[in-house]
Parts: C-alpha cells; sequence; structure tokens
C-alpha cells in the first residue's frame, strides 16, 4: 500500500463479505453468493491486516450495481456480526472491568472510544464526539468523500448504533444525513435505528441524551473515581498502535490524553501503562521528539478548552467537568494561567462577532 493510504482492517471487510452472504440467503437468493464473491478481492493480496479503502469501496459500489437497492447498506449492515469485529472486542475488553464491578457504563466512555479508536476498524469515515453533560453527538465524516459512497456511510452509523446498543439501553433521540438527496425511503431508517431520520446540509449525526449514569458520572466525585479507577484503553490503544507503526510518541500520547481526560487522571504513570512502558522510557523518547508530557498535557487541555468553549460553545462550568477539574475555581484557576484572562472573557474574544 502507499504511504498516507486510507484504510481497513481486513476482519471488517471480511464481516461486510459474510454479511452480504447472509442477506442473499435471507431474500433467498443464495445462488447468487458465488457470483458476487468472485468479484472481491483476494485478502491475502495485501500485507498485514489492513486493505485499501478503495478496494473496499470498489466492493460496496459491486455490491450496489448487483443488487439495484438504494438502501443496501442498511439492510446488508443489519446482518454484519459486531461481536466479531476487532474493534468491538477492543471497547468489549476496554469495559469489561465496569461490566465485572457492575458500574454502569456512562455512554461518554462509550462514545469516547468509538470516536478516538474507530479508524482500527476503517479510515473510511472520522467520528467526531459532541459532548454536553445532557447530550451526546456523533458526527460521521467521509475522510475522502471521493472514495466513500451512501452505503458506507449509512453502514458505519448503523454499526456504531449497533456496538451502543450492545452496551447501553440508550436509544437515539436524534439523527441527521448529509449523504442523502432525497427523504424517499427514510422509514428504513426508523426501522432500524429506531429514530426518525431528518435530511441535513452539513452533517451526518447521532444524538443521544444523557441517562441517569452520566448524570451521576458528572455530578459525583466518587463515582468519577470509581468508574476512573476501573476503565481502561490498553486493549483499544494497542491494536491502535499495531494497525499504525509510524505513529510518534507525542501523538500516542496526545491519542490517550485526549480520550482520558475527564475520565481518568491525566498522568505520566497512566499515560505510561496504556503504553507498556516506563515511566522514565517515555520521558526520553518525548525529550528525543523535542517535546515532554507536561508540555502535551498542557497543550491538549488548552486545546480542548477551545474545542468546549468556542467550538461548541459549551458553558464554562460543563467545560470544567469535562476537563476532569474538581471545581469551578480550580479550573477558573488553570484557565487564567494558560490564557490570561477568564473563561468568560476568553469566549468574549472569540465569539463577539
Amino acid at each position: 500500500m502507499e504511504l498516507n493510504e486510507y484504510t481497513v482492517h481486513k476482519l471488517t471487510a471480511l464481516c461486510y463479505r459474510k454479511a452480504v452472504a447472509t442477506y442473499l440467503i435471507q431474500i433467498n437468493r443464495s445462488s447468487d453468493i458465488p457470483k458476487i464473491m468472485s468479484q472481491f478481492s483476494d485478502l491475502d493480496d495485501f500485507e498485514g491486516d489492513r486493505m485499501p479503502l478503495a478496494v473496499v469501496t470498489n466492493e460496496f459500489n459491486l455490491a450496489t450495481y448487483f443488487f439495484q437497492d438504494d438502501y443496501i447498506g442498511l439492510k446488508v449492515f443489519n446482518y454484519i456480526e459486531i461481536e466479531s469485529l476487532p474493534f468491538y472486542k477492543g471497547i468489549s475488553q476496554c469495559i469489561t472491568p465496569l461490566i465485572n464491578a457492575n458500574i454502569d457504563i456512562p455512554l461518554i466512555v462509550l462514545c469516547r472510544l468509538i470516536s478516538r479508536y474507530f479508524k482500527v476498524m476503517t479510515e473510511s469515515i472520522e467520528v467526531h464526539l459532541f459532548e454536553r453533560k445532557d447530550l451526546i453527538r456523533l458526527e460521521f465524516n467521509p475522510s475522502v468523500p471521493e472514495q466513500v459512497n451512501k452505503h458506507q456511510i449509512d453502514g458505519i452509523i448503523f454499526s456504531v448504533y449497533k456496538i451502543i446498543s450492545t452496551f447501553s439501553s440508550l436509544k437515539p433521540v436524534e439523527l441527521t444525513l448529509a449523504h442523502r438527496q432525497s427523504s424517499q425511503g427514510f422509514e428504513l431508517y426508523k426501522q432500524f435505528l429506531g429514530v426518525s431520520a431528518e435530511m441535513s446540509k452539513t452533517v451526518n449525526s447521532l444524538t443521544y441524551r444523557i441517562d441517569r449514569a452520566d448524570h451521576s458520572y458528572y455530578s459525583s466525585e466518587h463515582t468519577k473515581n470509581t468508574v476512573g479507577s476501573t476503565f481502561f484503553i490498553n486493549p483499544l490503544h494497542h491494536m491502535l498502535d499495531k494497525n499504525f507503526t509510524d505513529t510518534s510518541y507525542t501523538q500516542r500520547c496526545q491519542h490517550i490524553l485526549i480520550t482520558i481526560m475527564g475520565l481518568h487522571e491525566p498522568t505520566r504513570e497512566q499515560v505510561a501503562q496504556v503504553l507498556n512502558m516506563s515511566v522514565s522510557s517515555l520521558q526520553r523518547r518525548l525529550r528525543e521528539e523535542g517535546t515532554s508530557f507536561k508540555t502535551l498535557l498542557l497543550e491538549v487541555r488548552k486545546k480542548l478548552a477551545y474545542k468546549y468553549l468556542i467550538e461548541q460553545r459549551l458553558s464554562a462550568t460543563d467545560t470544567a467537568f469535562l476537563l476532569g477539574y474538581h471545581s469551578n475555581s480550580q479550573f477558573f484557576g488553570a484557565f487564567k494561567s494558560w490564557f490570561g484572562m477568564t473563561p468568560r472573557a476568553y469566549k468574549e474574544c472569540y465569539l463577539s462577532d
């Protein structure tokens, strides 16, 4: 594969192929299975665990032509064996300690894992997470629009819905679609995702309202500490490192910090543990790359503060919670040391126009 080429995990492609075969059986066309499978690429033609996104998109296009169905992505992904996806297995391993401890899984924990590690499954879509204390929105943006079709977008939205549904009883309250030019056939989204779809000019998104578990997570420092000490991201992060070996230690640390910020204490010990290395080795690696853990932690906090206050226009109180501060006064003091002004003044500077 060429450098910087977008990729998909082979087992993701394999699960899709199995779903195509299962769907053909369900519609009494099992005799067509050899016909369509013969047009798919041999997975052994690609080294390692990944294959080019362009090849997978071509397979989606073949299926679209084969079925002549404008909603074939939804219908096929209904038969995806989610449990067979490495990405799903990684999430399951991360949150199993919470389940074993009889701790309700906060939706924010689940959605952080999905949004931060989705590229393990496929790089076709970037899943962006917008957090508030009362709701969570996942946005699905094609990485390379010319290489991603509407059936892939449908399938990925549905897959994320199925993953969330496996671990949470929450149902989405809003679904917006920008990749569809007409609302004809939208009743299928209600059938498969349990929520009516609305057309959007700009964004594909799935929105959930926060339930009791998340409210108690945000309001109780004891609950937060309990979740933080039990939940861990090591399995997914090891998958990410294995699939994308050229990632710098600076980038790895930033990725971990953004994922655990507000969910777990962002210490160098915690980050080193995720990376399966000693603190001294982590510090040496970062020095070699011209930075330090303290510098990266400050950069991540400032970046997230901008995201929450300016991009998402959240209150300073909500931002303090999401950044993991124990009190508003503690956050305000830290914020003023970063930017030389209060959160309100900071927002006025950026949003005055």
